[in-house]
Parts: C-alpha cells; structure tokens; sequence
C-alpha cells in the first residue's frame, strides 16, 4: 500500500469518527419528515375539487330544465339523461380540464354568423366564458352554485355538445325538413276521422335521423371533429353567393336571404350543379331556364298554379314531347267549371270538348253530355288537340306523383301579366317550340320543321299536310328538369335576383327557422 492511499484511508476514519461522536440529539429534524397524506388533504381548496359523478348529476339536471324544440337539442338531451343509468365518458373534457376537440370546434363556431346561424342560438359567449373560467381556474368557496366547478364543467359538456350537433347536422342537412313544413300546409280533405294534406314538396332528399347523430357523436370520440364540421359545410358556388349576399344589408333582406341559404343547404337526391344540360323552373320568378353545358341557352316566361292550386315542388326527368295533345279534363275543373253548362251543346262543341266512357269507348259529344255523364268516374270528358286546346300544341312529359306537366297554351295573353300563378298546378311555358328545340339539342333539322308544321296546321283542314304531322317524340336521353322554389336566385352566369314570395312559403318556414337560428 503507498503512503498515499495510507493517508486517504485515515483522512476518511477522522471524517467517519467525527460523525459518529455527534448524538442523534444534536441533527436538526427535516421540516417535511413529519409530513402525511392527511396533512396534504387539509390543504385541498373545495373550490377546485372536481368528482365525475358529481359533474354527470348536473348533467343529467341541465337535460331536464333545458328545452327540446330542435332535433340537436332532443338528442343531445335524450344521450345526457342516459347518465343516470348508463354513465358514458365525456366527450369535451378530461383530467386535464377542457380537451383539444372543444377547442377545435370553438374556432370552428367564431364563423357561425357567416353562415347566418347565431352565436346565441349556439350559447357560444356561455361557453367561451365557462372556457374561460376553466382554463384560469377562477373559482372560488363563495361562488354560487350555478359558477361552482362541477357545475361549469357539467354546463361546458352539455353545451357544446348542444352546438355541435345543432351547427354540424344543421349545415350537413339543413335545420329544417321541407316535407314536414310544406307537405302540411293546404288541406287536401278533412273529417272527424282524419285529415289530408295536399304534396307540395315532393323532392328526394336526404333527412338528418337518429343514426346521423350517433355518427355525429362518433366523429368527437375519433378525434374527428374537424373534418366533420369542414366535409358539413356546403361548397356549392351558389350558396357561396347567398352567404355573401349576408355581408350586403343595405341590397338583401336579411330573412330573404337566411330561407334561400337553408333551401340550399337540403341534401336533395339530385342538384343542377354538376349536370350539363337541364331545365329549371323556379316558381317564385315564374320563370324557366334550359341549361346547356351549364350555360343558360333559353329563358321564358311561365304560368305556374295559383295559391289554390299549387304548382309541386319536384325532380324529374323530360320523357316525352306530345303535339296536339287531347287535354283529359281532371275531375274537380268537371264539377266546378264544366257541369254546370251540362246540355248546352253550343258550349261544347265551341271548345271542342266530348264525353268517352272509360270500358265500352262509348263517344258523346254536345247536348248529349249531361250532368250524371260529367260528374261520373266511369266517364272521361276530353278537349280534342289541335287549335284552341287548353294544352296548347304541344307538352312536355315527365313522370311525377301529381300529373302535372309542362305544356304549350291557347291563352297568349297570360304572359303579359305580371303575376301568372293563375293555372290548376301544370306549367304554362311562353316559348314551347323553342324549348322543344333545345330538347332536341338540334341533331334532327328535318323533325324539328315537322314539329313547326304540326303546331301551326290546322288538323280540320283537308290539305293539312299528314306527312309531315308528328304526334309523340321520344326524349333520348331523358333531360333532367328541376321545379324549385327560391326568392333568391341565379341562373349560372347570372346575378342573384329576388322575387315575391307566391305561395307565402317564405313566411312559413321563417317561422320555423327562427327556431334554429
């Protein structure tokens, strides 16, 4: 052993010695050795003590007190009062306080108004100042009941929940179903048994159901809330046009524009946009556009019902163009219009019209149609086509639940009004050769003179030209035509216009809306 690591070893058995002669007596106590769990659990401010069970109670009492009016609020109060049996996670707040999908979604809501839906219809300020509140700890013993802790947190998940859903399947679907709305509003017939309501909207769209909110829900567990909120948003240019119109009180109602901005936002089976050549007939402009590689190729004036009988609301597609149609007369213009001239012959054979019994063929013309024979569903009374039908020279078919149609007319006149909502529910079109032109997309010169000549020939006449008389063309391919209701539109290519609310529908669903907005 070196003298070195001789002296290091004593130099250590001084120091050790040192220690051991000092008694326990003389070493200072640690002032945290004493220290329990008890001693840390009387320094727990009440204040912020969170308990779960305790945060799902509040719950379940803000479900019962809040109201129920909106399918996002009757979801939201039907998955919350499940607590009491079936206590679920917590979709907005954790062990850390408020999550990162609460945060997401509240961005996502500082844009509500652009969409025309309100911060108030959200609780968007309750809920940004309980986040507040949250994130800088701001409670406190004396606070009342509605500020303590577990009530904020109870509040933050509930409402925002609330405004997910309500924003989300709102944008994605609309906040309201036209065919409950719409298809309830003239009464058809009605008795102490039931009552019928005549269809006033009658296009296939998607509706928001039950399985439209679980998914919604789904979507804040994956951690999706986002991409949810962003594919709900609708991208077409025309709703882009009306949100924009929003920002222009000074040009646009603002109740004119919200009801158009939620008529496009129904997730109909089939749109305009995204098809080339097609028809539109929006009711309110009284007025018919023939699309062409989504360009306006043709506009006119139309004849829609009157407020008694209302032209539908529907999708089709153009199948058939008919010239000289004969003109079936429905049921209720027999009985109201027709029967009463029942025997007058001169009546009759001025407009054409005769009797034909449905089984036997069984013709009647003039005085020999009485009152029995016009009011019988055994018999059909028919105005022969040709000049002066009620149908014009020609009619454009398309299958539909109502049998309405688009059709020529012998009354001229009606276009130089104003207001022409004056038909029993078929659509009158100012320009019917022009239109059945575009039909034909102009592939055939030779059947397009035809259709010129059978709609100005007189058929009675025996040098009427048989060769060159045509009576059914076949559309091929079937042309989609879209009747539609908007008191603000545009034709691709055009500017948003506003035009008087016909059949008062604006005023009816604004009620509505008002709900939800």
């Amino acid at each position: 052993m070196s003298r070195d690591q001789i002296l290091l070893i004593s130099l250590l058995m001084i120091i050790l010695s040192a220690f051991s002669s000092c008694g326990d007596k003389d070493i200072a106590p640690h002032p945290y050795e004493a220290l329990t769990k008890e001693y840390f659990d009387s320094l727990a401010d009440d204040a912020f003590r969170t308990n779960s069970q305790i945060i799902r109670d509040n719950i379940i009492k803000i479900a019962k007190k809040d109201a129920d009016g909106t399918a996002a609020e009757r979801h939201t109060r039907a998955h919350y009062s499940r607590f009491s049996t079936s206590p679920a996670a917590f979709f907005w707040i954790d062990r850390h306080g408020v999550s990162s999908q609460a945060d997401t979604l509240m961005a996502c809501l500082d844009s509500c108004a652009k969409e025309g839906v309100s911060e108030k219809a959200l609780r968007l300020q309750r809920i940004r100042d309980d986040v507040e509140t949250v994130r800088n700890l701001a409670f406190s013993e004396s606070q009342p009941e509605d500020e303590e802790i577990n009530m904020v947190f109870a509040r933050l998940e509930y409402n925002l929940t609330r405004a997910f859903l309500k924003y989300a399947v709102g944008q994605r679907y609309g906040f309201l179903n036209p065919k409950q709305i719409l298809n309830k509003l003239d009464v058809r017939d009605s008795d102490s048994a039931r009552t019928t309501y005549r269809q006033l909207f009658d296009i296939p769209m998607h509706i928001a159901g039950q399985q439209t909110y679980y998914d919604a829900m789904l979507k804040i567990r994956h951690d999706s809330v986002g991409w949810y909120l962003r594919q709900a948003m609708n991208h077409s240019p025309f709703y882009f046009r009306l949100r924009d119109c929003l920002a222009k009180p000074q040009l646009y109602d603002r109740n004119k524009v919200l009801l158009n901005m939620e008529r496009a936002r129904w997730k109909t089976n089939e749109r305009p946009e995204g098809k080339e050549d097609y028809i539109v007939i929006n009711i309110p402009a009284q007025h018919l556009w023939a699309v062409r590689d989504g360009i306006s190729a043709l506009d006119a004036k139309i004849v829609c019902g009157s407020k008694e009988t209302k032209t539908p609301l529907l999708y089709s597609t153009v199948k058939r163009m008919d010239l000289n149609p004969q003109w079936i007369i429905p049921m209720s213009i027999r009985k109201k219009d027709v029967a009463r001239h029942a025997g007058n012959a001169a009546y009759f054979d001025s407009r054409h019209y005769f009797a034909r019994n449905k089984k036997t063929g069984q013709k009647l013309t003039g005085g020999q149609i009485t009152w029995s024979v016009i009011t019988s569903p055994d018999w059909s009374v028919v105005q022969a086509g040709g000049e002066g039908n009620a149908l014009g020279r020609i009619i454009f078919r398309f299958d539909n639940n109502f049998a309405v149609y688009l059709h020529d007319t012998s009354s001229k006149h009606v276009f130089s009004r104003s207001l022409r909502d004056v038909s029993h529910g078929c659509i009158r079109v100012e320009k019917p050769y022009e239109l059945a032109l575009f039909v034909l997309k102009g592939k055939d010169e030779a059947l397009a003179e035809k259709i010129k000549y059978s709609m100005e020939a007189d058929l009675s006449l025996p040098d009427c030209k048989k060769s060159m008389i045509v009576h059914s063309i076949p559309v091929e391919p079937q042309l989609p035509i879209f009747i539609i209701y908007y008191t603000l539109f545009s034709v691709p290519g055009g500017s948003i216009e506003s035009f008087p609310d016909v059949y008062g529908y604006d005023a009816v669903m604004m009620n509505e809306l008002q709900k939800h907005l």
